[in-house]
């Protein structure tokens, strides 16, 4: 009897031990199955939902948020490769009391915390540049928490992010380049450090670092590419350096990119001195009178000329009238 219990025993581990392989083999297929969806589904085809909190004096404006679509933040050139970003956003508005009481500068209407998927939003307060609404506010923290994932939090520099979320929310307009050309005119040389610092120094400094680290992040993608954003952040996420992820994506360092910096900015105080000098603009205007004057000149000969042609025609006229 014994010796038949151990031979059914047997019997029955080799059936335990099939089932066993099936559900692992089941496991992994349906796993496999998954990381392939996940890693070959498109970056436009993921979803991004926007989570908002607000008092009863906002729920129009929460409203208008709910119904937000970030979709097109998803399309850009810059989160190409890059999954696993796409978590709930949660979107707070704030009264301009709270505000205050928290010590936020007035000047600001939004920010974002981008390790917790968060933005806090003041839909009393006018935006300040680069935003110009509160729809670009969200935009451009919506960003912001998205850079943040797809360098699975590790630090960046102040002026890549804030360049990076300005280039993801909208077009270069004229109002950016003429901000940038006046910010090169009037600011003197200064390094990627102190362009950090002038986020935190007023709105006024706050403002020309804007400009300043949006133009650079978009001299980056003309001179690299549209996906040299997506391949820092991918390195970076990566536990690397900023400075060895710009080296994969660029070939350069971070120094060599300060020092281009600089020396561009010396090139404008160079030549700012002449162009602004009494000689340059006493020349200036003499040139736009003599080319007025020309002007004017041709003008009166022109019109002499008319004048003569006119007075022939009536003496022709004249002359056939008498010979009649």
């Amino acid at each position: 009897m014994q010796s038949r219990v151990c031979s059914n025993t047997d019997r029955r581990r080799p059936n335990d031990k099939v089932a066993i392989m099936s559900f692992w083999q089941g496991a992994t297929f349906v796993l496999w199955w998954v990381t392939v969806v996940l890693l070959t589904t498109p970056v436009s085809a993921q979803t991004l939902r926007l989570d908002v909190r607000a008092p009863v004096e906002f729920s129009r404006i929460a409203g208008q948020i709910q119904d937000y679509s970030p979709a097109p933040l998803l399309e850009t050139p810059w989160l190409s490769g890059v999954r696993g970003i796409t978590a709930p956003i949660v979107v707070e508005l704030v009264s301009e009391s709270e505000a205050r009481r928290n010590g936020i500068p007035d000047w600001v209407a939004g920010y974002a915390v981008a390790e917790h998927g968060l933005i806090v939003l003041f839909p009393t307060r006018t935006p300040s540049y680069p935003n110009d609404s509160l729809e670009s506010v969200l935009r451009h923290e919506i960003a912001h928490v998205l850079i943040g994932r797809a360098a699975r939090g590790r630090p960046l520099p102040r002026w890549f992010d804030e360049g990076l979320a300005i280039t993801v929310e909208r077009p270069w307009s004229l109002t950016d380049r003429t901000r940038f050309t006046w910010t090169r005119i009037v600011d003197h040389q200064m390094s990627f450090e102190t362009l950090d610092r002038r986020f935190g120094q007023g709105r006024v400094a706050a403002e020309r670092a804007y400009a300043i680290s949006g133009a650079l992040v978009r001299r980056l993608i003309h001179e690299y590419g549209v996906t040299a954003p997506a391949k820092i952040l991918s390195t970076v996420a990566l536990g690397h350096s900023f400075d060895a992820a710009l080296r994969v994506a660029t070939g350069r360092s971070l120094k060599s990119l300060e020092l281009e910096f600089m020396v561009s900015q010396s090139v404008v105080e160079r030549w700012l001195p002449f162009l602004t000098s009494g000689y340059t603009l006493w020349s200036a205007v003499t040139l736009l009178a003599l080319l007025a004057f020309g002007v004017h000149r041709r003008k009166r000969k022109a019109l002499r000329r008319r004048w003569e042609e006119d007075e022939a025609a009536h003496w022709g006229e004249d002359q056939d009238q008498r010979a009649r």
